[in-house]
Formats: structure tokens, C-alpha cells, sequence
């Protein structure tokens, strides 16, 4: 739908809903502007997430975008080897932010991010911008 219809306030609505029921939800777009518009409303309304980001979005010009929600950021160049070291880092989370690209990062399933939390929920903001291989990825989780 258009600007301004409501899409991010029904992802919130929806995330906050299954969070509130203890059930794991990936939240991901294809660009990183999106998924940071998420999140910006997620905090807003005090949903508690985790968002992933790549080390070069973060430290590039896009860094005081994140300057209230530091604490639920994941750069990918700080990402645990192993599943104790992300258990600790996701701690009581449910939902995470992501881009699709970064959805298919092989560290996340290296590291157990997968088994701790699955790929049962998945909203897929901006879907209309997304080429089908880069879909194609999503498959193999």
C-alpha cells in the first residue's frame, strides 16, 4: 500500500501480539532505511527486538540512527561464534530485525541464531522490491 496506510503500525501491532505469547518473529525488508523505520516504531511503542545490522551500515553515515536503540543493535562483525554466546546476546527476545541479505548471512546459522530463534513468523516489509533469488535464500532455513 501507499505511504502512511498503516503497513508498519499493523507489523508492530502483529510483532507485539506474538511477542506477548512467547513466539519467535523475523521482521526483515530489503533495504536497511525500511527495517530501520520498524524499528524506530517497534521502540516507540516499546517493543522490545533485536535488530541486525551490517559493520558497514552502522559505522558509515547511518550510526545517529541509532542512537536510542544502541542497546538492541547486533553488527555482524560482533556476531558470537556459537549459540551460548548468542543466547546471551538475543537474551528474552522474540523479534528480530533484519534485511533480507542479512537473513541469509551464514554466521546466523553457524552460530545457532536459527535454533534459538526459528523462522516460524516472517514479515516481509517491501516485498514488491525484492528480486526472487535473493528470496530463493529464505528457502534453505
Amino acid at each position: 500500500g501507499p505511504p502512511g496506510t498503516g503497513k508498519t503500525t499493523t507489523i508492530a501491532a502483529a510483532s507485539r501480539i506474538w511477542d506477548l505469547a512467547g513466539k519467535c518473529v523475523w521482521i526483515v525488508a530489503h533495504s536497511n532505511v525500511a527495517v530501520k523505520n520498524i524499528a524506530e516504531t517497534l521502540f516507540k511503542k516499546e517493543v522490545d527486538f533485536k535488530l541486525l545490522v551490517s559493520k558497514e551500515f552502522f559505522q558509515e553515515w547511518h550510526e545517529h540512527l541509532y542512537e536510542e536503540i544502541l542497546r538492541r543493535v547486533i553488527r555482524s562483525d560482533e556476531l558470537p561464534n556459537n549459540i551460548t554466546g548468542m543466547d546471551r546476546i538475543i537474551g528474552n527476545s522474540n523479534i528480530v530485525l533484519c534485511t533480507l541479505s542479512m537473513l541469509s548471512n551464514p554466521a546466523l546459522l553457524k552460530n545457532g541464531t536459527f535454533t534459538i530463534l526459528p523462522v516460524e513468523r516472517l514479515i516481509i516489509d517491501e516485498a514488491s522490491q525484492i528480486n526472487i533469488y535473493e528470496f530463493m535464500v529464505i528457502r534453505t532455513l
